[in-house]
């Protein structure tokens, strides 16, 4: 079961600050508290956790936590719970002439501007002929159709009339409009193609009568017909390839319009005609196009009309919050202004965050404590985590140090050098000098506690390292047959042996002495053999003396008891003393037993 799994359970059961940040580190390598140090790709969080790196370093937000604008792989990265053209995003956006990655809407679902290619497919260009879409957006979100400048029929001339209908032309609407009412050709006549007026001659033949054929020319011909210059029209105005009533120049006024050819008329949508000027910022958001509304000039969006939404976006180490534009009547998106975002990252809807529910909406350098963004502590500063302390520095003994002091008796906490790893003296060092078994000597070298297993002197903090043998008897002496190499000795720091242990191992007889009579330096007589199998070595000195002699003595000289024959150890015999009134008399023998030890 991955951590992620396990973590989740935890959640289950009321744990859900666990999930936060959930990934598949192994639960042992989640905490990074104790060394400040989190496997590649993570950093220490100032939850005292592992957590996910973002590509800048800083430690990066939990599944979900991504805000509008931010690099998404997956709905399940975003606030919004919506990721569309790679970024998180504040609605689906899906529609073929919207998205949510525009430079100046990054993270905001806009309309293509007018004359872009669609941003997802369902704008393919069809046919001129059908007057469709062109394979353009139309600048509010729809697929742009064909204008009137788009040929989607033939012209035609008829000869037998001498008649000139115009080539059909796309309404913008997705309807193919005839060119118009026919117009004569006189003065001169139908081309041989039969597509268009001639506008030259070669003979008499080519002219409408009574005109003639001079230089070329039957004459000067009417409105609406197609010519290259001025010279060749009534009017004396040649404009947009036609004929034209008047110069017509102004900047939305046209004559070549289908419902009005030859006669200068308003551009009822789109660009301008011919050669006049294009209208400013074409082909962005605030560019302008020829409507009802203006004839001498481009018509603008209005000045609410938002050109910039409001952004917000996080830096390596600071965020900026930059806010929404409009545009500004002439074509352009008026100025931005930015601001820092100070000791906060970026909240959703592309401003800045002014509370913090992780480490992963604080600038470089800050921690999120209690829902505000703070300061990584300096050196001494108190501490939980690595993560809480500024770079560079590690949270060890509860306050920021400037390593990982990870040394025996060492610590960063000691009165006056707080920060600072130094050496523990004559104390405790728990976090590498287990408390239990282990503490600092004088000169801070992490030594064994009394009473612990030791191997040599070096070994302890008292510098006495005693080997102890089993007293099972309880007589003060051990079992002579105990050792540390066969296991029935031991070897503890100090000197202090403890209840069923003694410092000697002379013992002969430890186990089932239950009088505790046999042991080293015994005096007493025993008339029974010991147990053990020592028969009466009762004193362990790998002899038996007898308490008393062969034969006794009584004389004018001494009197000394004794046996009146050689008597073995718990042996009766004839004992024989002296006769207490009268010392140089013996008395007469009695059956006793000999004693031994």
């Amino acid at each position: 079961m991955s951590a992620c799994v396990r973590l989740r359970l935890l959640a289950l059961l009321g744990s859900a600050a666990m999930v936060a940040g959930c990934h598949d580190l192994e639960l042992a390598q989640l905490r990074c508290s104790v060394a400040g140090n989190c496997p590649s790709g993570y950093a220490c969080g100032s939850d005292g956790m592992c957590r996910r790196q973002s590509e800048s370093g800083r430690v990066a937000g939990p599944p979900g936590s991504r805000k509008e604008g931010e690099a998404c792989a997956s709905a399940d990265d975003c606030v919004t719970r919506i990721c569309a053209d790679g970024v998180c995003c504040d609605s689906p956006c899906g529609d073929a002439c919207q998205a949510c990655n525009l430079p100046d809407n990054v993270g905001t679902c806009v309309a293509v501007a007018r004359g872009n290619p669609p941003a997802h497919a369902g704008c393919d260009a069809q046919p001129a002929a059908s007057c469709g879409a062109n394979g353009l957006c139309d600048g509010t979100g729809q697929c742009q159709l064909y204008d009137d400048t788009t040929v989607c029929g033939d012209a035609v001339c008829d000869k037998g009339s001498n008649s000139f209908a115009r080539e059909a032309r796309c309404d913008g609407h997705g309807v193919c409009a005839g060119g118009g009412p026919a117009l004569s050709c006189a003065p001169f006549m139908c081309r041989p193609d039969g597509k268009a007026c001639a506008d030259r001659c070669g003979g008499t033949g080519d002219c409408v009568a009574p005109n003639a054929c001079s230089n070329g020319s039957c004459g000067a011909i009417g409105n609406g017909l197609p010519c290259h210059n001025a010279n060749q029209c009534q009017s004396g105005f040649c404009v947009d390839g036609v004929c034209c009533n008047t110069p017509c120049t102004e900047q939305c006024m046209a004559c070549d319009l289908t419902a009005s050819l030859g006669t200068c008329a308003q551009v009822p949508a789109g660009n301008p005609h011919g050669g006049r000027g294009a209208c400013s910022g074409a082909g962005s958001s605030c560019g302008g196009q020829c409507t009802p509304a203006s004839a001498t000039a481009c018509t603008y969006p209005a000045g609410e009309t938002i050109c910039r939404s409001a952004t917000c976006a996080n830096g390596a180490a600071t965020a900026s919050q930059t806010s929404a534009a409009a545009c500004d009547g002439a074509g352009a998106c008026a100025a931005s202004v930015a601001t820092s975002c100070g000791v906060y990252l970026c909240a959703a809807g592309g401003v800045c965050a002014t509370s913090c529910a992780g480490d992963f909406d604080c600038a470089a350098g800050y921690i999120c404590q209690g829902g505000t963004c703070q300061a990584k502590g300096m050196t001494a500063a108190p501490c939980t985590s690595t993560g809480q302390c500024g770079a560079g520095l590690t949270c060890k003994d509860g306050v920021c140090c400037e390593s990982a002091c990870a040394e025996s008796c060492r610590a960063c906490n000691v009165a006056g050098q707080a920060g600072h790893c130094v050496v523990v003296a004559s104390a405790d060092d728990p976090d590498s000098c287990p408390a239990e078994t282990r503490t600092c000597d004088a000169a801070g070298v992490c030594k064994l506690r009394d009473q612990q297993p030791c191997a040599a002197a070096s070994d302890c903090v008292g510098s006495a390292c005693t080997t102890l043998y089993p007293d099972a008897d309880g007589d003060t002496f051990g079992d002579r047959g105990a050792t540390v190499a066969n296991g029935k000795a031991k070897q503890i720091c100090g000197a202090a042996a403890g209840a069923g242990w003694v410092t000697s191992n002379t013992d002969c007889c430890d186990t089932g002495d239950t009088n505790k009579a046999v042991h080293p330096g015994q005096t007493a007589w025993f008339t029974t053999p010991g147990p053990c199998g020592v028969q009466f070595d009762y004193d362990c000195d790998g002899t038996t003396a007898s308490q008393y002699p062969a034969a006794g003595q009584c004389d004018l000289t001494m009197c000394s008891a004794g046996f009146v024959a050689a008597t073995e150890c718990g042996a009766m015999g004839n004992f024989q003393t002296c006769d207490g009134a009268v010392p140089v008399v013996c008395a007469l023998p009695a059956s006793q037993a000999q004693g031994c030890h």
